[in-house]
């Protein structure tokens, strides 16, 4: 990805709060991740019938990244990291990787109107959310809707005035749509007969906690036998001392890198 491609989607970013990375990812790596998630829902609707949440989370599967080595390999290398890098104006981690299942006429919660990063910013780039397409994205299947603009305002809009203004952002499996995280908008509604799968890793400045500790997920040993890009992604370089002896570790030693900002 050169500087002008680069330059051309931070502008649609900053003017429309979207834009999308068309054909960044093989069949084949959209195939095994179909694969892996086939293998692990059922894993995730075992656990949230077991805490009582399965009404209200079903078919949106949490942090799937520490489940499944396919997504993992989706970030390492991550195709969007010189974009990252440019968009942040330095480092940047993972905050969230999970993936959203929408059945054909099925609600969901992400059907709602939102936006995922739930204090608005204003124009500080502290997060952007990513969505890889596991499967086309259709307005007939559930293309998201994003109502391009709404990420310089911190006023969630009403129902009727978003839906009449809203675009849908489609596109093919293995394209990715990335947006502010200021943006406000909402999965649409599946329906055809088949799902629409998608999966969503969250990046952000590593000063904003990640919505899982993937250090302690993954394991810190785990830092050891990663490349270097993966190991400041997945927030090893943005660790968060536990003891007065942990903080005062040497330069070169320490939990928070001088080069998180």
């Amino acid at each position: 990805m050169n500087i002008e491609q680069i330059k051309d989607h931070e502008h649609n970013i900053s003017e429309k709060g979207w834009t999308v990375f068309r054909s960044l990812y093989s069949q084949e790596q959209i195939n095994i991740a179909n694969q892996e998630l086939e293998e692990i829902r059922p894993v995730y609707d075992a656990v949230q019938k077991e805490q009582g949440v399965y009404q209200e989370t079903k078919n949106a599967y949490h942090h799937t990244v520490v489940m499944s080595p396919a997504q993992l390999a989706l970030i390492n290398p991550n195709p969007l990291h010189d974009f990252l890098e440019h968009f942040f104006n330095g480092r940047y981690i993972l905050n969230t990787m999970g993936t959203s299942y929408i059945e054909p006429n099925t609600g969901i919660y992400t059907q709602n109107i939102h936006r995922d990063i739930r204090s608005f910013s204003d124009q500080a780039r502290l997060m952007v959310n990513v969505l890889i397409m596991l499967d086309d994205s259709t307005e007939e299947n559930g293309a998201t809707w994003m109502l391009e603009g709404s990420q310089n305002t911190g006023k969630k809009p009403d129902n009727g005035y978003f839906f009449k203004n809203a675009i849908r952002a489609t596109g093919k499996a293995g394209d990715v749509l990335v947006f502010d995280g200021n943006i406000w908008h909402a999965a649409g509604e599946n329906k055809t007969d088949k799902p629409r799968r998608i999966i969503t890793p969250f990046f952000s400045k590593p000063l904003m906690k990640q919505g899982l500790d993937y250090p302690r997920a993954f394991g810190y040993d785990f830092a050891h036998r990663i490349p270097d890009q993966l190991k400041q992604i997945l927030g090893y370089n943005a660790l968060t001392p536990t003891t007065i002896s942990e903080f005062y570790k040497p330069r070169e030693k320490r939990f928070y890198k001088a080069d998180q900002g």
